[in-house]
């Protein structure tokens, strides 16, 4: 019995690494060729897979790709949650959020696969609602309430924006100016764009100047 269960668990382990290896493969070539674009044997290759591994963990390129999508997610959520963690106050759940997305602007891969996800979902109609359920998990209208306590702000404020609308418009705000430096813009370097970002977080936020 231990045996079998070793060997179990062994090929579970397997399993798990092939699908992170086949997961780190996919973004960079869907960060370099598109979705349109990407390979399935090209990301096998890259991953040091076959491409039968592919299918053995994912249906379809789509499948991938959402994987991809949901897996970038999840880990923006746990490091958002390590960024609050170590807060005992709401104020410093405020600061360590602007930190969280502070360092969002370091990140120039997920900028472009945030574009290439939202063309996918204005492309694929019929995938359209699967992609409204991962942005769904992250956060709704329903978080109004959470959010307001974490954050020790009124929910509902003067300015008619929800605290879960301003939570949701900062990171394509990031991505837009991140997908700009890539264009090697003089005017918008990496340095510019955390000033910037950091502007528009204390505006959406009523924080002071700093």
């Amino acid at each position: 019995m231990m045996t079998v269960e070793k060997a179990a668990n062994k090929h579970e382990l397997k399993t798990r690494e092939t699908r992170a290896r086949l997961l780190q493969a996919a973004e960079t070539i869907f960060v370099r060729d598109g979705y349109e674009g990407a390979d399935l044997g090209e990301i096998a290759a890259l991953a040091g897979r076959t491409k039968g591994a592919i299918y053995a963990q994912f249906k379809s390129k789509e499948d991938i790709f959402l994987a991809l999508i949901e897996e970038r997610s999840n880990c923006f959520r746990a490091q958002m949650e390590k960024f609050l963690s170590v807060s005992t106050s709401a104020e410093g759940n405020l600061k360590a959020l602007r930190s969280f997305y502070l360092q969002r602007t370091e990140d120039k891969a997920w900028s472009l696969l945030l574009l290439e996800f939202k063309l996918f979902a204005l492309r694929h109609p019929e995938s359209k609602s699967r992609l409204q359920d991962l942005r769904r998990a992250f956060i709704t209208d329903n978080d109004e309430q959470r959010i307001s306590g974490i954050l020790g702000l009124q929910p509902g404020r003067k300015d008619g924006i929800r605290l879960t609308s301003a939570v949701e418009a900062i990171f394509p705000i990031i991505s837009t100016l991140v997908l700009e430096t890539q264009l090697e813009t003089a005017l918008l370097d990496q340095a510019t764009i955390k000033k910037i970002v950091g502007r528009v977080f204390d505006a959406l936020f009523e924080l002071p100047p700093g």
